[in-house]
């Protein structure tokens, strides 16, 4: 009887199960995706980020979609911010070289570009 009372509340009416935040693979595996809106696109990869913002993989994916749909200075700039904190962040030496790679082959160039 105890069992049924507990799956009881789970149900509705009952104790609600907590919602899974986005996976953080989810900003770069929605860009196959042939008729996603980008600005829907760039706000899922945002919440992915504020989902995890430890994880360095989800902030050099959002850069790339970002880059992808053209908003490259805003995605730099969030990378710049990003150097900042670098030594708390969960990542692979994948990860790590690509953001490096991002960085100073992508943005430092567009920050020399655009004279300043």
């Amino acid at each position: 009887m105890a069992l049924l009372t507990l799956l009881g509340s789970c149900g509705p009416g009952g104790g609600e199960l907590p919602q899974a935040g986005p996976l953080p693979s989810g900003c770069l595996a929605q860009l196959s995706r042939e008729f996603l809106d980008p600005a829907e696109h760039m706000d899922l990869c945002d919440r992915i980020v504020a989902s995890h913002p430890r994880l360095l993989r989800a902030h050099v994916d959002r850069f790339i979609v970002w880059q992808h749909y053209g908003k490259e200075r805003e995605a730099c700039r969030k990378l710049f911010d990003l150097e900042k904190t670098m030594a708390t962040l969960t990542a692979t030496p994948d990860d790590r070289e690509d953001f490096h790679f991002s960085v100073e082959a992508i943005c430092r160039n567009q920050v020399v570009d655009a004279g300043g």
